[in-house]
């Protein structure tokens, strides 16, 4: 679903009055939404399974393995170098295929919410990524390690597992809690980081996010700190706040302009988590 934005600046307006033909909308809108945040979830789930299965499958064979690189070559050659290649290239691959790819222009309405689901695909990929592109030179420094090479081979080998481990452990968590879900509420914004989590009203909020292309996620001013509500991590009373749509499940453009409409339009707050309020907001947004 590719969508057209038409709207750069919102002006207040009077809420519309949801009539039969709008009501009429509610069975193809839940349809449309009701399955993003589940597909990205499962085949997440399944990349991460059999990934780190593979990749902590080689790592258990090298410390297994008792024989020795230079007399078995073959055996080693693959170990060491075929083997590791192949997984991080997969991972590599697949990772940045999915950072790359266009992102559908679609929130789920569900909870009272118009939701941006994590894109739990993504946070899978950066995981593996993460837990091949350390554990693969780690297992190879652990498998050239003999009574003849430096005692310092095995540590750093040891190390950078530890490292490859403690990574892992920290990304299947933030994809466990769903890290980039971004909730637009009556009330304000709920933002899900991998360190915690953020409630944004609207009133705090003094500058809403610019919808241009960056290499950062966008970012909102706050004006009343102290009504920002953190946990986990997230730094309290913040004067700047992120909106994580690198790891959202949706269009950053249209996330941003969504934001900034109902920032600009507190009339139209109290449709929010409606059928008939995501009907209107896409027509507002020109992308139906």
């Amino acid at each position: 679903m590719r969508g057209h934005y038409t709207h750069k600046t919102y002006r207040l307006t009077r809420i519309w009055v949801v009539d039969v033909a709008v009501e009429a909308h509610t069975a193809t809108v839940t349809s449309l939404t009701a399955p993003a945040a589940a597909r990205p979830r499962r085949a997440g789930t399944v990349y991460l399974t059999i990934m780190a299965s593979l990749v902590l499958a080689w790592f258990a064979t090298v410390l297994l393995w008792d024989g020795d690189p230079s007399t078995h070559r073959t055996t080693g050659t693959t170990l060491m170098f075929l083997m590791p290649l192949v997984l991080l290239a997969v991972a590599q691959a697949w990772y940045w295929w999915l950072r790359t790819r266009s992102r559908p222009v679609a929130l789920d309405v569900r909870d009272g919410a118009f939701i941006a689901p994590a894109d739990n695909r993504l946070l899978s990929a950066f995981a593996v990524t993460a837990l091949a592109g350390i554990a693969m030179p780690s297992g190879s420094l652990l498998l050239l390690a003999s009574p003849d090479m430096p005692r310092s081979t095995s540590v750093l080998g040891w190390v950078g597992a530890g490292c490859a481990l403690a990574l892992f452990l920290m990304s299947s968590r933030a994809f466990v809690r769903g890290a980039g879900q971004i909730e637009v509420r009556p009330e304000g914004l709920r933002m899900t980081y991998a360190y915690g989590r953020r409630d944004v009203p609207w009133e705090a909020v003094a500058a809403g996010p610019l919808r241009r292309e960056t290499l950062w996620d966008p970012g909102m001013r706050i004006g009343r700190p102290d009504l920002v509500r953190s946990t986990g991590l997230a730094v309290r009373r913040p004067r700047r706040v992120f909106l994580p749509v690198s790891w959202s499940h949706v269009r950053r453009e249209f996330l941003a302009d969504a934001v900034n409409y109902y920032l600009a339009t507190p009339a139209a707050r109290p449709t929010i988590g409606t059928a008939g309020g995501y009907v209107h907001l896409r027509r507002v947004l020109g992308t139906d």
